[in-house]
């Protein structure tokens, strides 16, 4: 007891010592709990690491480069080398000089150590080398038009420190020494964390923030309670009939939702059962569970009417629908469709049929037919509309449930082909090309890989086009192969899209002023989430509001 007690009352002290400062309360993930890890190479690491810590070499952001640690950037001709140059008014946390030895040393790292590479950026690089005193070149292994979007992906971390790390894989870096606004650990529990403000920031005229917080919050439902009582200045959190509650709270909560890409059911294709895989496999069984979908109707009552039909059988988003011709997106449309009894037809077909009367289908041996959704805890849109589809699918006489897992098992399930279904949502981009890579890209299909292509299925056509369009600079192109990969995807339905997630952002104006609008006056603020980079642009345009009393931890 008496550690945690010290904890507790250092906790105490820092809290009181920063009565003079401003805090910014954000919510960029939800967390069972908080270990103190500030290793930016792990999976695992803190929310608060990349960006507040670790900043970006650049961040694009609708089409807008905003350099950060680099000042430009130039594609070699053959684009098959790009050249950084940095910035020579950097100091790390700790005072010493950023240079572009710091530079190559981390990207040389995700080379040189592909456990530390969960982002695949040592694959595109073959070598790493200093030219002149901040200018870094780096040689491609393949030509990549679209290398600097994946570098904003890169980690750079302080070789003075770092190198002499034997295994940095195991390192929690919990004193982190970092380029980021907010270095400075000023309070840690495993239900609270302080992040103040970095002395040697190269920015510090620009920041206005002099602290953030990240609070544990364990659910979303959770999260609603505790966003609906101002506790939080900004959070992404889906709230049902976010106008009555949340809005109507106070005229200093806002919220807006930004277009997201699809969420989507995903099929096992190395199911450990032989017969069931087989079934799984036959493009026929993915259509008829797809057509027994009432789409509007688990919009409507799983994530209330906050969604999106899906427009593109393939998922893509429909941000982009101009990407490819009329005559390609309504090809496959049908098959996302409400076709229930064409998706009787289709399983009768494949042999599954009742056997024993209950109203439910077996396979073709006999055996029971029941497959399971997995979901991951605390994602209750996620919950709610798995839940939904599997009553759908029950129509049919298909026995379908939800088996709701934390979301580290959520994740290893998949991660290790023992699942039946999985429901997951994917990351938009500046183009089509995240979606269709991250998703249908059978590089990323290891145990080590993010979940979104871990459903097995592969095809070299579609790996094949996927390497074509990183060799295109001309946009026409680049939506021809878009257009290909659409049609391929579609034919083969190999996942269900149910519906475009609304990425829903709250923001209160009550502390703090500087939120992002569009021309018209709307809110254009990005998610807060650790996955998107613009979340630094937005945070550094914040300051607090001057009529305000000075908000603390």
């Amino acid at each position: 007891m008496l550690p945690r007690l010290l904890t507790l009352c250092f906790a105490l002290v820092s809290f009181a010592s920063s009565a003079t400062t401003n805090t910014l309360t954000i919510i960029p993930e939800l967390s069972n709990g908080f270990v103190r890890n500030y290793n930016p190479f792990r999976a695992d690491t803190l929310a608060t690491t990349r960006d507040f810590i670790f900043e970006p070499l650049m961040v694009f952001e609708e089409g807008v480069a905003h350099f950060r640690l680099a000042k430009s950037y130039t594609l070699s001709p053959d684009l098959k080398g790009i050249l950084l140059s940095l910035r020579d008014d950097i100091k790390w946390s700790d005072g010493t000089p950023f240079s572009a030895d710091d530079v190559v040393y981390s990207l040389s790292l995700l080379k040189d150590e592909p456990e530390l590479d969960y982002n695949s950026l040592g694959y595109w690089m073959e070598h790493i080398e200093k030219r002149g005193e901040n200018e870094v070149y780096v040689s491609l292994s393949h030509p990549n038009a679209q290398i600097a979007h994946r570098l904003q992906e890169a980690i750079i971390v302080p070789m003075h420190q770092w190198q002499d790390i034997s295994d940095k894989r195991f390192f929690l870096n919990a004193h982190p020494v970092g380029t980021g606004p907010f270095t400075d650990i000023k309070a840690f529990s495993s239900n609270n964390i302080v992040q103040c403000r970095n002395p040697n920031y190269w920015q510090q005229d620009k920041l206005k923030v002099d602290c953030i917080r990240y609070p544990q919050v364990k659910s979303n439902d959770e999260l609603i309670s505790r966003l609906s009582n101002g506790e939080f200045d900004w959070a992404s959190a889906f709230i049902p009939d976010i106008e009555r509650n949340y809005a109507s709270y106070s005229r200093d909560y806002h919220y807006h939702h930004k277009p997201s890409t699809i969420v989507s059911l995903m099929f096992n294709f190395k199911h450990p059962n032989e017969e069931l895989r087989k079934v799984i496999q036959d493009v026929r069984f993915r259509r008829a569970m797809s057509m027994s979908l009432a789409r509007d109707l688990l919009i409507s009552v799983a994530v209330f009417g906050q969604g999106e039909k899906a427009v593109f059988a393939s998922g893509m988003a429909s941000t982009f629908e101009d990407w490819i011709p009329n005559s390609a997106a309504e090809q496959h449309l049908y098959y996302i469709r409400f076709h229930p009894k064409a998706a009787s037809r289709l399983l009768d077909e494949l042999g599954l049929v009742d056997i024993d009367g209950d109203r439910f289908r077996e396979l073709p041996s006999g055996e029971p037919l029941t497959l399971r959704i997995i979901a991951p805890n605390g994602w209750s849109d996620f919950i709610s509309a798995s839940n939904v589809a599997a009553e759908m699918f029950a129509a049919v006489g298909l026995r379908v449930k939800t088996e709701v897992l934390p979301f580290p098992e959520y994740e290893a399930r998949m991660a290790n082909a023992n699942y039946d279904l999985s429901i997951t949502n994917y990351f938009t981009g500046l183009t089509p090309f995240r979606y269709f890579n991250s998703a249908f890209n059978s590089a990323y299909q290891t145990p080590t890989s993010p979940r979104f292509a871990q459903h097995y299925f592969k095809d070299e056509k579609v790996d094949d086009l996927l390497d074509d369009f990183l060799l295109q600079t001309d946009q026409q192109k680049q939506r021809d192969i878009v257009s290909q990969l659409h049609l391929r995807i579609s034919e083969n339905q190999v996942t269900v899209p149910l519906y475009y997630k609304l990425e829903t952002v709250e923001f209160t104006t009550t502390r703090y002023k500087g939120w992002r609008r569009h021309e018209d006056g709307t809110p254009n603020v990005p998610p807060i989430w650790y996955t998107e980079r613009p979340r630094l642009i937005q945070l550094l345009e914040l300051e607090p509001v001057e009529e305000s009393p000075k908000n603390t931890p």
